[in-house]
């Protein structure tokens, strides 16, 4: 059980990396800078003066178009493989902090509330100790013991998908 508990021991350390990177996919898919079919062909096709006045449709040739719309599609193609790779990651990251915050609100309050503090809320020993009003010592049991519990979780997962 020593690997599953250093599973769990990186996968808490890694909670609010993991958080900040879902905040961060989250805010991409929202903002992903496709722009739309109008708005490409036009800067592609439709030249503009320096004066900022745009050039008439009759100045455009069917390769000028052609060039537009074959850009347009490979445009489409790079941001539509753009979002299903954000939506993957995304997944499979949301996946695993639910997961992790299930298993943690599943263990005995103290524990819990050990986990929570050291790692959810990044609190240093002697501040989570005070907290909860209890020794460090007391503190480094609990989060041991919630520790062995959470691996033990973990390893029936890995034993279900064998």
């Amino acid at each position: 059980m020593p690997e599953a508990t250093e599973k769990v021991e990186e996968i808490l350390k890694s909670y609010t990396s993991m958080k900040r990177r879902i905040e961060q996919l989250r805010f991409e898919l929202g903002h992903s800078g496709i722009i739309s079919e109008r708005e490409l062909i036009e800067s592609l096709a439709l030249g503009v003066h320096t004066e900022g006045v745009r050039f008439s449709n009759s100045h455009l040739s069917d390769r000028t178009m052609a060039i537009a719309l074959r850009y347009k599609d490979e445009m489409s193609r790079m941001g539509v493989e753009t979002i299903i790779d954000v939506n993957s990651e995304l997944c499979v990251l949301e996946t695993e902090i639910n997961r992790l915050e299930y298993y943690v609100s599943l263990l005995d309050k103290n524990e819990e509330a050990a986990i929570r503090l050291l790692y959810f809320e990044r609190r240093s020993w002697p501040e989570a100790a005070e907290e909860l009003n209890i020794s460090k010592r007391t503190l480094f049991r609990y989060r041991k013991s919630a520790i062995e519990e959470l691996a033990s979780m973990y390893s029936l997962l890995s034993k279900e998908k064998r």
